[in-house]
């Protein structure tokens, strides 16, 4: 019976755990200002560091929050990137502490803006676009910061990283949550991401004539508190149970 009684609390755990990913930071593609068109008031933009010496490199970063009154279990952060995107890699962790592979897993896939349009390039070009949706495994308590960054391979013109997709809070026209006109840089030094390196910079008057964010949409559930879970638990057990024991930026051209 102990072994039944076992498998009864694992199911009521699993039930009170599960529930459809939700978004906890929404600051996604921009949907206004798009491109050339929008001349001064242009929202778009992607970076990438150009100057490097492999093994060391510089990676691209930024921010999210935890602003809810909960811990969340998150499962999925999505980026985009700008131009040829072969591998993505995901280095993040609590801001203040070190920095470690968050995740190896990435759906890569070819994506457009809202309106169906491609990114255009100073040039006037136009440039492919994807999503890249990183599987993680990540808790957030209340309040705490997660630094990010992405690494990988791909853009088609010599950088060692995809240009990862930013944009101005102001002028994007879609929700750009915890945006604070800043971004991240850090060092990968022999392929791994050095801690001490990690800095911030806008790129108002360091690349471009606006700030910008990096843009960023993080998923996941709320974790539910040990009375609840514990609370749903019981519910699965037979009356009379016993109590459990329980440096240098540069814009995709």
């Amino acid at each position: 019976m102990k072994k039944l009684y076992l498998m009864l609390i694992a199911i009521g755990l699993t039930a009170a755990m599960s529930a459809s990913a939700d978004l906890l930071v929404d600051r996604g593609l921009p949907t206004a200002n798009l491109n050339n068109a929008a001349g001064a008031d242009r929202s778009n933009v992607a970076w990438a560091f150009t100057e490097y010496t492999s093994p060391d490199y510089y990676v691209v970063g930024d921010t999210f929050q935890n602003t809810s009154s909960q811990a969340w279990a998150i499962n999925q952060i999505t980026l985009w990137t700008v131009g040829e995107t072969d591998t993505a890699i995901l280095w993040g962790g609590i801001a203040g502490g070190s920095i470690g592979l968050a995740s190896t897993g990435s759906s890569i896939v070819p994506t457009t803006y809202a309106n169906g349009a491609l990114y255009q390039g100073t040039s006037g070009s136009y440039i492919s676009m994807y999503q890249v949706n990183f599987a993680v495994n990540i808790t957030l308590a209340p309040g705490q910061t997660y630094d990010f960054f992405l690494d990988g391979s791909g853009s088609g013109d010599g950088t060692v990283v995809p240009f990862v997709h930013a944009s101005n809070a102001a002028l994007s026209g879609s929700p750009q949550q915890g945006s604070d006109d800043s971004m991240l840089y850090a060092e990968v030094l022999n392929g791994v991401l050095d801690s001490t390196s990690i800095g911030t910079w806008s790129s108002d008057g360091d690349g471009w004539d606006k700030a910008s964010d990096v843009n960023v949409q993080v998923l996941g559930t709320p974790v539910p508190e040990a009375s609840t879970i514990f609370a749903g638990a019981l519910l699965l057990l037979p009356f009379g149970a016993s109590t459990l024991r329980i440096l240098r930026k540069n814009r995709a051209a």
